[in-house]
């Protein structure tokens, strides 16, 4: 273990601190390595491990070039001149329309709207009226099953009035 003299005799040095070694390596720099572990300065837990000293190390900081000015001359176009697509492509539907299409495309959704709107009209229309003809059915059957069970109540009067009388004789 080989260190400087100035570490060595330094009272004032704490038990906690390691000192350092310096070795070089085959490229000819040097680099600080880790003392051995049998070090009587410190204890051993057996997970010592060292920071790595390329990961210590501070990346360069990379300079930027310029990315020029931002100043538009007053010669330059500042609108791209206007381009003629043909009425199915996308491009031609934006929201700079004339008078004429937006009036229109106004006239084609209401009458859109009003169509559909009948055609709901019509529809619950025939709901309601199915509505009607199914709870007259039911009113009229419960009308028939009420009198069935009169008539199923009567037989059975008279049945058990006959059984009765029969017994009795």
């Amino acid at each position: 273990m080989a260190s400087t003299p100035s570490e060595l005799d330094d009272p004032f040095q704490s038990s906690s601190t390691i000192p350092s070694i310096t070795t070089t390596n085959p490229a000819g720099a040097s680099l600080p390595t880790p003392p051995s572990s049998q070090s009587p300065s410190r204890t051993s837990t057996g997970t010592d491990e060292t920071p790595n000293p390329s990961k210590l190390a501070r990346p360069p900081i990379v300079s930027r070039k310029s990315s020029g000015t931002n100043i538009i001359p007053r010669e330059a176009p500042t609108e791209a001149p206007p381009k003629d697509f043909p009425p199915d492509d996308a491009r031609a539907m934006s929201p700079r329309r004339s008078t004429e299409e937006t009036d229109r495309m106004l006239n084609s959704a209401r009458l859109s709207i009003e169509r559909r709107a009948q055609d709901m009209q019509s529809g619950l229309s025939a709901i309601a009226t199915q509505i009607a003809t199914v709870s007259k059915n039911c009113e009229s059957l419960d009308r028939q099953n009420q009198a069935l069970q009169d008539a199923i109540g009567d037989m059975t009067r008279s049945l058990s009035r006959e059984s009765l009388s029969s017994k009795k004789k």
